[in-house]
């Protein structure tokens, strides 16, 4: 029961999650923004709870049955529910009330999604891991299809799922294979295995397992679903699966092949370099593409996710203190990004001339969009240049020159799609001259993101201490068998 006590905050986000279904049944849609608030107060309760475990991480840390609560995992958990906050914020601005749909369904979907996004980062059995996957991949099949009248979410939806299911059925196998190689689903049990050598049983069990993670990352070559669910999705929606699946998988990914079961051990440390190369260099050669600001940021956010695989390779302190510090900064970037998306959303469907002239009807919009694009660019003194610093030279530490000589090469190409989005604002002639919409839940998140560009680009230092007291794990090194 003790370890029950570690997982309060999951129990509290499913238990307010449950009654927003049952307000969905008796409440109008004039009720709508009412409930989307409730839900956004619920997951920022959860998040000051969070915030508890880091002032006495002695009281809300520890092991449970299949799960460890650790600084690491609080991270994560703390990063997910700040993304589940700002998402409800959007949300509450992205349509007029008489227009939402389902309001409380779609805010307990969102809410169980990251409470089994919680769950994953925490699990150290493989079978929480599967069902925590499965929790967060089935609300988002149905999230991203929210708009059943739009056949590009219903198109989105459909590949979503198809991929998902397909991921789903490779993970599982993978269990399959390490629970015949040692008989156990937990991963504190496989450890011992490595001592004698990897079987293949083993080594196969745990390539399977990487497609199931590699889905949820968008990493190269399981990313074909991205562009699509993230165009059809509505845009919250889509803000959401930018970052906080991404996030949880990286968690779970460094718990399971950085600490529990080290890759270099496997020696699969060559297999995930060229995988993170591959997930950049396809990401940002095809985001040169794009025309519509939706497929142009899903394209970006593979990209980013190649960079946060470098920290996941190096996989020393460094390599992880880089990762959380790049997940940290990349909340900021893209909330940024999408919320200005979402105000200048057309009736195209999100395309860059949404964006013409946009300096000559809101010069501070414009320039919010800048920063973000400069920041996901890696372009000093904004937060995105210390993120991909701090990882870059990680990688150089440990020896993966090259990794760090491709990454900054695809930094330099991101440049040119990134800086088409500021020569739309600044260089196209506006196609109308009303005054860009302002709103107030947008507004706040766009202050908030901002903040946090230009502060940590600026005073690195507090948050470089967090990335250093985060990136610990339960059990320790000196516990595992």
């Amino acid at each position: 029961m003790d370890g029950l006590k570690l997982l309060l905050p999951e129990f509290g986000l499913s238990l307010m999650a449950l009654g927003l279904m049952v307000c969905d049944l008796f409440f109008d849609r004039r009720a709508g923004k009412a409930l989307l608030a409730l839900g956004f107060v619920a997951a920022g309760v959860a998040l000051g709870s969070l915030g508890l475990a880091y002032n006495a991480p002695e009281a809300y840390s520890g092991l449970g049955t299949l799960w460890a609560v650790d600084p690491m995992s609080l991270f994560f958990k703390a990063v997910i529910l700040a993304t589940t906050t700002f998402v409800l914020m959007l949300s509450i601005d992205y349509k007029p009330a008489a227009e939402l749909r389902h309001p409380g369904s779609f805010t307990a979907l969102v809410l169980f999604s990251a409470v089994g996004m919680m769950l994953l980062v925490s699990a150290t059995d493989l079978l929480l891991i599967f069902l925590s996957l499965e929790l967060v991949s089935i609300c988002s099949f149905i999230l991203v299809g929210f708009e059943r009248r739009d056949l590009k979410s219903s198109e989105g939806a459909i590949k979503y799922f198809l991929f998902g299911s397909f991921s789903s059925a490779i993970f599982i196998y993978g269990i399959s294979f390490l629970y015949g190689a040692l008989g156990s689903t937990s991963l504190l049990d496989l450890r011992p295995l490595l001592g004698e050598g990897p079987a293949l049983m083993f080594m196969v069990g745990c390539i399977l397992l990487l497609v199931g993670f590699g889905f949820k990352v968008s990493m190269v070559p399981f990313h074909f679903w991205v562009p699509d669910a993230y165009e059809g999705a509505p845009i919250p929606v889509t803000t959401f699966l930018s970052i906080a699946p991404k996030a949880a998988a990286l968690g779970v990914m460094v718990r399971v092949f950085n600490h529990l079961i080290p890759h270099s051990q496997l020696e699969l440390t060559g297999l995930f370099s060229l995988l993170a190369v591959l997930t950049m260099t396809v990401g940002n050669l095809t985001a040169l593409f794009q025309t519509n600001i939706k497929r142009l940021l899903a394209y970006s956010s593979i990209a980013q996710a190649g960079y946060m695989l470098i920290g996941f390779v190096t996989a020393d302190a460094m390599g992880r203190e880089g990762l959380i510090l790049y997940t940290f900064v990349y909340v900021f970037m893209n909330l940024g990004a999408f919320a200005v998306a979402l105000t200048l959303g057309n009736e195209e469907g999100y395309e860059l001339e949404a964006f013409d002239g946009l300096s000559q009807r809101n010069l501070g919009l414009a320039l919010l969009m800048t920063f973000f694009m400069l920041s996901l660019a890696g372009i000093p003194p904004l937060a995105g240049f210390i993120a991909k610093f701090t990882l870059f030279a990680a990688a150089v530490k440990t020896g993966h020159v090259w990794l760090a000589v491709a990454a900054v090469l695809n930094s330099v190409i991101s440049v040119y799609y990134y800086m088409s989005v500021v020569y739309h604002m600044f260089f196209k002639q506006a196609r109308t001259h009303e005054p860009a919409p302002t709103r107030l839940f947008v507004t706040g998140t766009l202050a908030v993101a901002a903040v946090g560009v230009l502060f940590i680009g600026l005073y690195p230092e507090p948050f470089l201490a967090v990335a250093h007291l985060s990136a610990e794990f339960l059990p320790s090194a000196a516990a595992l068998p």
